[in-house]
């Protein structure tokens, strides 16, 4: 199933219908900003991918017909663009839902809906997408790895429940996995709070060790916007120190940098 997971977040990367491919996705390889469009009355197309960034929802469903079928059947939900959601298992014998998967409304922000959270996290990787997709697939691999295997094991449990009591065991299903999908929801806030954190500012802060990081673009990129832009080399100075200046004219400041990118005075 994992397998399916990941063709469901397909976006052609690597071939020549990548919408990233050179400058089309920005200086972070963002596959979500080109798509068709018109320009001078000619019509130009854009790939339309397998994963999209405004699905609604995608589903995955197992039918397993080796078990009882309120066990055996199962469907893995996400909500939201695949690339940036994570799926949760669904039992067909469960008789209830969490509360936060009925409420949404996509012209109001709450955080007791769990579209929104998915959307949240989405929202958050599109400004750095290659770098805040790796955190994005880290959870995805852990909260789904832990499932596919946890399914097997409950398969069982639940079954032999159900042989002597069909209601206990959906009522163990149910609560087993209703609590699953609760807590990844809420990683799935927590993981949107972090992104916003992390690349705040354009840049990447490291809370653990109260450090900022500088984001650097791609070669192929700057190249595109000096020769788009017809962009002129500046010549760099130095002070005694070694430590780089740079004045703002505008503002008439100066900002000393050390070697590392950070501020390390200021001055009018």
């Amino acid at each position: 199933v994992s397998a399916v997971m990941a063709m469901t977040r397909d976006k052609y990367q690597g071939t020549e219908y990548d919408p990233a491919r050179g400058i089309l996705g920005g200086p972070f390889k963002n596959p979500n900003y080109f798509s068709s469009f018109q320009l001078e009355g000619e019509s130009y197309n854009g790939p339309r991918c397998i994963s999209v960034p405004t699905v609604e929802y995608t589903t995955l469903t197992q039918s397993r017909d080796w078990l009882p079928d309120p066990i055996g059947g199962l469907v893995w939900v996400s909500f939201g663009s695949q690339d940036t959601s994570c799926f949760i298992p669904l039992y067909a014998g469960m008789t209830r839902l969490p509360e936060s998967f009925g409420i949404g409304d996509h012209f109001v922000f709450n955080r007791k809906s769990a579209r929104w959270a998915f959307d949240y996290v989405d929202f958050h990787t599109q400004v750095m997408y290659i770098h805040a997709l790796e955190d994005v697939r880290t959870e995805q691999v852990r909260w789904e790895s832990e499932a596919i295997e946890r399914i097997p094991h409950f398969d069982r449990l639940a079954a032999e429940i159900y042989a002597g009591d069909p209601e206990k065991a959906l009522r163990f299903l149910t609560d087993t996995w209703v609590t699953h999908a609760e807590s990844l929801i809420q990683a799935w806030w927590d993981l949107g709070d972090a992104l916003l954190v992390k690349y705040n500012h354009f840049r990447m802060y490291n809370p653990e060790t109260r450090r900022t990081g500088r984001i650097v673009y791609p070669e192929e990129w700057k190249k595109a916007i000096v020769a788009n832009e017809k962009l002129k080399p500046q010549k760099s100075d130095k002070d005694v120190s070694g430590r780089y200046f740079q004045e703002m004219s505008c503002q008439k400041l100066f900002f000393f940098y050390d070697k590392e990118d950070s501020i390390v005075h200021l001055e009018d």
